[in-house]
């Protein structure tokens, strides 16, 4: 294909309508997943405790130090948490949907950029606060302490 065959199928079309055009050639895969998906927390419950099994596959898409997570979940349920062998335990008896929403709430306070809604973040501390920073965009934003 020529530059003149190009030229003369995309002639007349609208911006909206090449991007169709582009996503229609797009295969099934790319099209459905996004880019950053959280997993959904797997857990069991054992002698009071709530043990959340796939700890592990959690920490690795958020590419966050477990600690702070670990921190974060125990602050909000008023509990007592402790990570052993890829698992986390939390002293009490909480409910998958509660602890998926925190970890929405997690994602969207420590994760995802405020202005262009991407996961490339990183927190760093300057003069006791932490930040998150956007490596795609180059916003930054003053997050709460844990």
């Amino acid at each position: 294909m020529t530059s003149e065959d190009i030229d003369k199928t995309t002639l007349g079309l609208s911006y909206e309508e090449l991007l169709d055009r582009g996503i229609e050639k797009l295969p099934p895969k790319i099209k459905t997943k996004t880019r950053f998906e959280i997993p959904k927390v797997e857990t069991e419950i054992e002698a009071g405790r709530t043990i959340i099994t796939n700890w592990k596959d959690i920490i690795s898409a958020m590419n966050r130090d477990q600690k702070l997570l670990l921190r974060f979940l125990e602050h909000r349920l008023g509990t007592v948490g402790w990570v052993s062998g890829g698992k986390a335990y939390f002293q009490g008896k909480f409910q998958k949907v509660r602890l998926n929403r925190l970890l929405e709430f997690f994602v969207n306070e420590y994760i995802i950029c405020d202005v262009c809604k991407r996961p490339d973040t990183k927190l760093v501390k300057e003069k006791g606060q932490l930040i998150k920073k956007c490596d795609a965009c180059g916003a930054w934003r003053v997050v709460e302490k844990i």
